[in-house]
């Protein structure tokens, strides 16, 4: 099939028409951000530090297997069970169900 001048510039006449209606499109110089919250903000940098605690206290448990070996180690229950509680709520707070 020949495609005739004639034929050209019709088709070429309809292609400028139609970039004459669709607009340009243009950058706006936006990029992607992130911004976090402040609450955010806290729970990371508590995260990040509790990467750097250690798990162990030495020095604390020599002082409790003394005071047990000398008969003096006494257990409070009610702080016993609010320790548990602040540290099921973080953990809740942190999404960590070990």
């Amino acid at each position: 099939m020949r495609i005739s001048p004639k034929q050209f510039e019709q088709v070429m006449a309809v292609y400028r028409n139609q970039m004459q209606k669709t607009p340009e499109k243009t950058e706006t110089g936006r990029k992607d951000s992130l911004s976090l919250s402040g609450d955010a903000k806290a729970v990371n940098e508590v995260r990040d530090l509790l990467k750097f605690t250690p798990e162990v206290r030495q020095e604390r448990i020599d002082e409790i297997k003394k005071a047990i070996e000398n008969g003096e180690y006494k257990v409070d229950g009610q702080k016993v069970a609010e320790k548990m509680l602040q540290h099921m709520a973080v953990d809740r707070f942190l999404g960590e169900n070990d």
